[in-house]
């Protein structure tokens, strides 16, 4: 069992690749249940998992857009890390606020500030791995004025 209670044989099953552009690494719907604690009903939705994580991708490709953090070169391991875990972290938020949308209003109330709290976690999170990324670009200067 993983955190999300669904058994390590069904992790394969629902998983999907996501084929990165340029030199970002792929990203897997597998790897985003089992680390990033995707609640059950999500789980087993790839076509849902795999929507976020795009829009999440696309999002972060495009704050990275004139980031120079490499001279041509892939990424390095520490880089990839953070690039995953900036994509991951926003699609995790995303969730959250799916996930309150879908509950009875009844609850909704008394889930809110739980949740509202967990998404502005994720998406710190989110935004530290981008801090973290560009800051390992060797391109990165500071001018004084």
């Amino acid at each position: 069992m993983n955190l999300s209670g669904m058994p390590q044989a069904d992790l394969q099953s629902v998983n999907v690749i996501i084929e990165a552009s340029g030199y970002y690494p792929a990203l897997s719907t597998a790897h985003f249940i089992e680390h990033y604690a995707v609640a059950q009903e999500y789980a087993s939705k790839s076509d849902l998992l795999v929507k976020k994580l795009r829009y999440a991708q696309a999002e972060i490709n495009q704050e990275l857009a004139n980031a120079k953090l490499t001279n041509g070169q892939t990424l390095s391991a520490a880089q990839a890390m953070f690039y995953e875990h900036a994509v991951y972290s926003k699609a995790k938020a995303s969730l959250l606020v799916s996930k309150l949308g879908s509950t009875h209003r009844d609850s909704a109330t008394a889930q809110s500030q739980t949740a509202i709290d967990n998404y502005e976690y994720w998406k710190d999170q989110s935004i530290n791995a981008m801090r973290l990324l560009q800051s390992l670009s060797p391109n990165l200067s500071v001018e004084l004025l």
